[in-house]
Parts: structure tokens; sequence; C-alpha cells
């Protein structure tokens, strides 16, 4: 392992001087066996596509998926980069200035196209510098203009050569170099070499233990000469503190192993035709699968489906690799690339994070017009959704609040608006969420009416229990039928059964009660008819004025004195043994009248028959008196 029997420590500064945007992109990946360090400098003005981010992305792609230190490999991966930069430029030329150093952690090599320099420093000396494909370091080479004057010249910005040249790309491959221990590699923009010079490198050099260190000095020294206008600028730094280090070779281990691999090919040769014929059909094969899927995807982008689109443009893009079709891999890396930011904007909104998810939305929207399958107004439309998702999240929060705030019948309404709002604008993603929520909202809602109902209930029950025990069962079975209801209607069986035995118990007791009062009626030793005729004397004679009452009091008296017959002296002797009593026959009124409507019936019938007695009882008496004064005048 390489990496781990060497250190290489890298910083950098990269910002964008006095300009909105940074148009300078730095990256670099360390493997197991090699690293790449890739500076870019874009030269376009472009405000939507960053030409440097796409060509170090690009570069950086290609080393990952086959590292490699040779100049074949290396110029391809840069003819890749200036494929994607011209694929790209549909609105304005896009332009950049590259350099690549790439190295095993014991050599290094750099490609370089443009005017981004590499500076090689040894034991606190300058070793070596990239050179400019400018026309004044053209000037240099020919003479005639000193070296370190490059970085000066009115000329140092006119290239000659850059990636995204309509003739071609045309970059310097440098060969190996032998890395030592304590050597320093500065990879430099033209806005930091412009104005910070060789000898304050140098200076910031001995200064700096460390790659930060160094970078932050650099950037200090820069920003020190106070200009007025300051472009944009990146350092990279890249200190190689102990390089790997590799067993001598051994040649004739070498020329033992030149010979067998000769042997070998010579021998399976007749197997290479059979190799080939497979590689050309799993090839064909490759590119079937390539345009099946591209079409697919393009069919569920048209369709609004990005989820499926996503996954059929990376099953084109493998396709596209394996036949080694760099254009179509990038233009399905696009589309690809649009479909998931259309649904990581859908996870957005789902997550409720609606300001991502415009963001995530515009930046489909933007590259959505440069490949025809993608809908535009289709984005749009899920953009201007977005303010009604945020209201319906909005009532659904607030619903929340209230539910935890134990104000159901508020939450409730909220979550109705909040559903019927996510209804009419499509958010189903938090459909089903509402409808739960509405669910146990009404859940809530009805356990309450029900322990409101059971509480009622108990009142009107213990209301009954009250009654039973001042005799009122009319009342207690009125109470104890009402408690049933209610018991009924929220279905406690038990209860609605107590309550029946409590309404049989209370009228079992009203019976008893009346049977029992009927009984003293007829304790009192007199015939049913006597008795009432005696309480409706009494009754009359309480009801009527004196004036009347004189007169049949004289009647009952003359009745007495002459001896009436049988009857009539026992309805006079009925009559003076009931007005002798009348404590009796008021306490029999009262016992039996104030409980109940029967009772007071009954005492009505007695009055009328009390007076009807009266009025015979008086007529009877007026016969008497006329035959006895019949018998005197005879």
């Amino acid at each position: 392992m390489r990496k781990d029997n060497s250190d290489f420590s890298t910083a950098f500064v990269s910002e964008a001087g006095s300009y909105i945007d940074n148009r300078d992109y730095f990256a670099f990946m360390e493997t197991d066996d090699m690293a790449c360090y890739v500076l870019a400098d874009g030269l376009d003005s472009d405000q939507e596509l960053h030409s440097a981010e796409m060509v170090v992305k690009t570069v950086l792609e290609n080393f990952m998926e086959k590292p490699s230190m040779s100049k074949r490999r290396l110029m391809r991966d840069l003819r890749e980069a200036q494929e994607w930069l011209q694929f790209e430029s549909r609105r304005v030329r896009l332009k950049a200035s590259l350099l690549m150093v790439v190295t095993n952690y014991n050599k290094m090599v750099y490609v370089s196209c443009g005017n981004v320099r590499l500076y090689h420093f040894r034991n606190g000396r300058l070793n070596f510098r990239s050179k400019d494909h400018s026309l004044a370091q053209s000037l240099a080479d020919d003479g005639r203009i000193p070296d370190e004057a490059t970085s000066t010249h009115e000329e140092r910005g006119n290239l000659l050569e850059y990636l995204g040249n309509p003739n071609g790309v045309h970059a310097h491959y440098a060969k190996k170099t032998q890395l030592a221990d304590g050597d320093v590699m500065l990879l430099a923009t033209s806005g930091m070499w412009e104005d910070v010079e060789l000898a304050e490198m140098l200076g910031a050099l001995e200064e700096a233990k460390d790659p930060v260190m160094l970078t932050d000095t650099l950037e200090e020294v820069l920003l020190s000469k106070q200009r007025r206008a300051v472009n944009n600028y990146t350092a990279a730094a890249i200190y190689v503190n102990k390089v790997f280090q590799e067993k001598p070779k051994n040649r004739r281990k070498l020329i033992k192993r030149i010979l067998i691999a000769l042997l070998v090919f010579i021998v399976v040769g007749g197997g290479a035709w059979i190799t080939l014929a497979r590689m050309a059909a799993n090839k064909a094969a490759a590119l079937e699968t390539m345009i099946e899927s591209a079409q697919t995807a393009d069919d569920y982008a048209r369709a609004g489906d990005y989820a499926k689109a996503l996954k059929s443009y990376s099953e084109a893009k493998n396709a596209a690799i394996k036949i080694n079709d760099k254009i179509h891999k990038r233009l399905y890396t696009a589309e690809q690339k649009v479909s998931q930011l259309v649904v990581d904007g859908d996870d957005y909104v789902e997550k409720a994070d609606f300001a991502k998810a415009e963001a995530s939305y515009e930046k489909a929207r933007k590259s959505a017009g440069l490949y025809p399958p993608f809908n535009v107004k289709d984005i749009e439309h899920k953009i201007d959704q977005l303010d009604s998702y945020a209201e319906t999240a909005s009532w659904m929060k607030d619903g929340d609040l209230k539910f935890q705030g134990g104000d159901y019948t508020n939450a409730l309404k909220l979550y109705q608006k909040a559903n019927k709002a996510a209804m009419e604008s499509g958010y189903t993603s938090v459909q089903k969420e509402l409808e739960k929520k509405i669910t146990e909202t009404n859940d809530k809602l009805a356990s309450i009416q029900q322990q409101l109902k059971e509480i009622q209930a108990g009142k009107l029950q213990a209301k009954g229990d009250r009654l039973m025990k001042d005799l009122d069962y009319e009342g207690a079975v009125d109470a104890y039928s009402g408690a049933q209801e209610i018991y009924q209607e929220i279905d406690k069986l038990e209860s609605v059964l107590a309550m029946e035995r409590s309404i049989a118990k209370a009228e079992e007791k009203q019976s008893a009660e009346q049977q029992k009062n009927g009984q003293l009626q007829a304790g009192l030793g007199l015939p049913d008819g006597a008795l009432n005729d005696a309480n409706a004397e009494d009754v009359a004679g309480t009801g009527l004025t004196s004036a009347t009452a004189a007169p049949a009091a004289d009647s009952q008296t003359k009745a007495t004195s002459t001896g009436s017959t049988g009857t009539g002296s026992a309805s006079t002797s009925a009559v003076k043994k009931e007005a002798s009593s009348p404590s009796t026959s008021t306490a029999k009124s009262s016992s039996t009248g104030d409980g109940n409507a029967s009772s007071a019936k009954a005492a009505t019938s007695k009055e009328q028959g009390a007076a009807d007695s009266a009025s015979k009882t008086a007529g009877a008496s007026d016969s008497v008196s006329q035959d006895q004064a019949a018998v005197n005048g005879s």
C-alpha cells in the first residue's frame, strides 16, 4: 500500500477576490497507489455553467475509473473534458485552463493546458516551473523577453491553448520526475502568480512549516498589495514529507517475465480472436441496452415520472461506459443529474423543507431546457405549488400544536382545512398523514363525549339514589330511566342492566307503599261506603261557609233526637264519630294525598261523595221534622 508507506499533505485557498463568483476550482483524489491533483481556471463568463468545475470533475471521474500516469491515458482524459465543454457550449463558448498532477507517491507527472502553473520546490529552491500556453511565454521561449517577465507581460493572458478551443486541445505532458522527501509542489492560477512574485513565494516557503501556513501566507502577501481589483485566486500546496521507497528492479527477472509473456502470447494467439469476438458481442449487447434504456428514460421524463427516469438514465450511462462511448456517457450523466434534482426536490417537499425543494427545482429548471425530454413547465408548476404546500404544512403544524394543548375541536378544524388544501393542490404525500391525524382527533373527541355522557348518567344515577332515600319512588324511577337511556346510547350494557334493576326496585317500593296506604284506610273499622261518606262530609264541612254549615248541623240534631230508622241512625252515628275525631280524618288525608297524583284524585272523589251525602242527610232531617209536626197537630 503506497499511500500508507508515504506521507503527502495538502491544503489550498481559493477565493473570488473582488468578484461575485469564483471561477476557479480545485479538487484532488488520493487512492492507495496513486493521487491526482487538478486545478482549473474558468475563462468564460457563463452565469449558469462553471467550466472549471466541469473539467475538474470530468478528469477526476476518468482517473477514478482507471488510475494511470501514462501520457496516452492522461491526454485522453483531457480530450474528454474538451468534448464535454464543447457539448455544453450552447449559449457561450466554455473555456478553461487546467493543470493536472499525478503521482504514485514516488514519482510525479503533470499535464497543463493554459496558464495554470506548477511550481516544484526542493531544499528551499525552485526546481522547475511549468510553462504557460500564452503569447508572453512564446516570446520568452524565443528569447525576446526574459522568462521572469512572463508573469507581468501584457500578453500573459493571451492564451494560445486552452480547453474548449474549437481547434482542438494541445496540452503539454511532462515526463516523470523523481520526488524526494521535503519536496513542495505549488499549484496556482493567474490570480495568484500575477501578484505574488517568485521571491515572495520562496520567503513564504521558508517561514511555512506545513501546506496550510504556506497557502495562508501567500494569500496575505497577495492581499497586502491592496490592488484596486483582485481577480479570482487559488493556491494549492502539496508537501511531500515522505516518498514511497521502491525496491530495486531485477533485470533478469524482468527479462524472464517478458520471454514468458511472449511464449504465452504465441501459444494462445489463436484464442485471441475468440476473445475479440466475445468482446464485440458484449459491446453490441451493451449498445442495445444503452439505446433501450435511454429511450425508456426519455419516455419517463416526458411523463413526469422522474424517479423511474433517474433509474433508466443510470442504466444507459453504465452501458455507455461499457462500450467506452464518452459522449453519450456525458449526455446521460447530465440527464440523470436533472432527474436527480427533481427527485431530490420531491423528497424535500415530503420533509416539508420547502426552501431546499425550491433550490433543487430551480437548478433542475435551468438545466431542463437544454435536454428535450424534460418538460420545463412541469418543473415550474412544481415550484408554483410550493407556496400552497407550505401553507398546508403550516396548518398541519398549527393543528399539531392545538392537539398537544388538548384543543381537539380546533385541531380537527385545522387538520380538515389542511387536508382539503392538500387534495386541491395535489399534495398527496401528506394526505395519508392528515387522514390519520383527523381519525385520531375524532377518536379523542368521541372519547371525551363518552366521558361526559358517563358523568351525566352518573349524576342521574346518584339523583335516583337520593330520591330513593327520600321515599320519592316516582322521581327515582324517572332519574334511573334517564341514566339508563344514556348508558344505552354509549353501549354500557352492564350499567343499563344495573339501572333496570334499580327501576324495578323503585317501582316495587312504590307499589308496596300504595298497598300499605290502602290497608290503613281499611283498618278504621267502617264500611267502604260509610268511610267515603264520612270523609266527604268532613271535607265538605271544611270547604263551606259558616252560614251553610249551620242548617246541616240542625238537621243532624233533629235526626238524633227523634230516633230515625236504622239506616239513618247509622249514617248519623258515622257522621258523629268522624266529627268527634277530626284529627284522624285529617291525618288520613295528609298521608294519602301528599305523595302522588292518584291520591289527589281519590281525595277529589271523596269530597264529591261527602257533599252528596250531606245533601241526602239534610233532606232526611226535613222529612222527619215534617212528620213530627203532623203528629203534634193531630
